[in-house]
């Protein structure tokens, strides 16, 4: 069998906690950064609170499956709890499961995520590792039209150096949203994978954190297409302040032989590089419910959408309207839509 798409990265059990506007919770902001204060020792009664399946694979396979693609997955759960709900949560979405590792007398990775009457939260995880996820995992793959590798712990992470030989062999698209145990690797130490590289995904820190460079914060009201890219409108538009001139970030990773760059940045929207074209959407005036998952619903959405043939300045569309999505509910799957979803979302503009 050939799939579509074949993710590879965290798969965990996710409990999810609404913290009530009206409690003994308060948030303090410090100069940039927000901090709950929670009284030690206290019972505090919540309104909402969800267990549901996450991780940056779980999340990425099912939301790459509801937008029309034949998927499977490769990660890590525990053989000794969560691992039928997990499995159930998967199949349920349609995703592939027979690829999965199961790691002997552990449990599955957790998540316990507190959510604040903001959107924004705060995770506790337990991560589950096992040695037979690992360097030659990716080699051992069936064949796919394409590969998502999200962020990988230290080994399973050894297998990004296997990235040129697969793309020799299958010649598929292969997409990367790396993570703090790449970044703290160095630009320079990738160089060799990303000339394999054909659609990479971050945020403005994380490039920024990559690359070692800035970009250069601008008012509105100086916004040229030149700077931001030829605006993509996708319904209404969230006002903003200031944007990210993205162009040397942008430029750094191309020139080093990736094929097509997405930079996103929040409440700011995300632009799209491919060495000739540059396309900005801006982010849309929607309710903020959660966060969580937003980032990998981004990523779904774009690389779903050239997985169908969409030109560029729609693939940032999809990518948008997907994350935009999520993050109107809690937990990083309820909210994907489905490929008559987007389509409509589409449709609608």
């Amino acid at each position: 069998m050939t799939f579509d798409i074949i993710t590879f990265g965290s798969i965990t059990l996710d409990i999810l906690i609404k913290a009530p506007k009206k409690s003994p919770i308060k948030l303090l902001k410090e100069k940039t950064n927000q901090f709950f204060k929670i009284p030690l020792g206290d019972k505090i009664k919540i309104d909402e609170s969800i267990v549901a399946c996450g991780g940056g694979a779980a999340n990425s396979a099912t939301g790459f499956s509801k937008l029309g693609l034949n998927t499977a997955m490769f990660g890590v759960m525990g053989d000794k709890s969560n691992r039928g709900f997990l499995m159930h949560e998967l199949k349920k979405a349609g995703v592939c499961t027979d690829f999965i590792t199961f790691a002997k007398n552990e449990t599955s990775s957790f998540s316990v995520i507190l959510n604040a009457w903001t959107g924004d939260r705060t995770v506790f995880h337990h991560r589950t590792m096992c040695e037979n996820f690992n360097e030659k995992t990716l080699m051992k793959t069936p064949s796919s039209r394409a590969i998502y590798v999200g962020h990988l712990y230290t080994g399973p992470d050894q297998m990004l150096s296997h990235i040129p030989e697969w793309k020799r062999k299958i010649k598929g698209l292969v997409g990367w949203n790396p993570g703090k145990t790449q970044f703290k690797k160095g630009f320079s130490f990738f160089e060799e994978i990303f000339p394999s590289i054909d659609v990479l995904i971050l945020n403005v820190e994380e490039a920024e954190g990559f690359t070692e460079l800035v970009s250069q914060k601008i008012k509105v009201s100086d916004y040229t297409a030149e700077i931001i890219g030829e605006k993509v409108i996708a319904n209404s538009e969230l006002k903003i302040e200031f944007m990210s001139d993205c162009r040397n970030l942008a430029d750094k990773f191309l020139s080093a032989g990736i094929a097509k760059v997405v930079i996103t940045d929040g409440e700011r929207g995300a632009q799209v590089f491919d060495g000739k074209s540059h396309f900005f959407s801006p982010s849309q005036y929607i309710q903020k419910v959660d966060t969580l998952g937003a980032g990998d619903a981004f990523s779904v959405g774009i690389l779903s959408a050239i997985l169908h043939d969409k030109p560029l300045h729609e693939q940032i569309l999809w990518g948008n309207f997907a994350s935009n999505s999520v993050i109107q509910d809690m937990g990083g799957q309820a909210g994907q839509l489905t490929l008559d979803e987007m389509k409509a979302s589409i449709n609608r503009l």
